[in-house]
């Protein structure tokens, strides 16, 4: 019977549309599964005050850790930094990825932080969050039908000026399943219930 209820759900998600979360993690536990090259460090920001006036945060936006480029010091002049995952996508559609952001990176004049999915360019950043957390949403349903997404938050600086960059928290990346992904996903719960009898 719990078996059952699992499929009937999961159809009902299917026919109504909504979103299921594929991927989120706030980074306190562990790194969230990223890689980061170059600058990209996990940990706790410190507040440090960077040159040029600017400052990180203190903690994440959520808890204390969040990733970030140089936690507790200004980035490194004409380095290009990239923090990637892959995500399988299959049997979703109607993508999209919510992320919080602290950019202090002089509002593009010099340094670059932009959001590359499968190699295009889907957000650039202003540069400047005001010394404030905000959140960007991204509509990813151009990537329906996609078996995976390759996700890179790239941070492209100059040698002009250095400051305290780009902190990320709180990823999550979310789609509806097609009618055919739910029903499969249900038939699997259906025979774990079966087997657990």
């Amino acid at each position: 019977m719990r078996g059952f209820c699992t499929l009937s759900v999961l159809a009902l998600v299917a026919a109504t549309g909504s979103a299921q979360v594929i991927y989120s993690s706030d980074f306190e536990g562990d790194n969230g599964g990223w890689s980061g090259d170059n600058d990209w460090e996990w940990g706790s920001p410190v507040g440090f005050a960077g040159s040029n006036s600017s400052l990180e945060p203190i903690g994440g936006h959520s808890g204390n850790n969040a990733w970030g480029t140089v936690i507790g010091g200004d980035h490194s002049p004409s380095t290009v930094s990239s923090l990637t995952q892959t995500f399988d996508v299959t049997g979703y559609t109607g993508l999209s990825m919510t992320f919080w952001e602290w950019s202090d990176s002089g509002g593009n004049t010099f340094d670059m932080a932009a959001v590359l999915v499968n190699g295009n360019q889907e957000y650039l950043s202003n540069g400047n969050s005001n010394d404030a957390w905000r959140e960007v949403v991204l509509d990813l349903s151009a990537y329906d039908g996609a078996t995976s997404l390759d996700v890179n938050f790239q941070f492209s600086t100059t040698s002009v000026v250095e400051r305290t960059g780009w902190y990320l928290d709180d990823v999550q990346l979310s789609g509806v399943p097609t009618p055919g992904a739910a029903a499969l996903l249900g038939l699997g719960g259906l025979a774990a219930a079966r087997r657990r009898r």
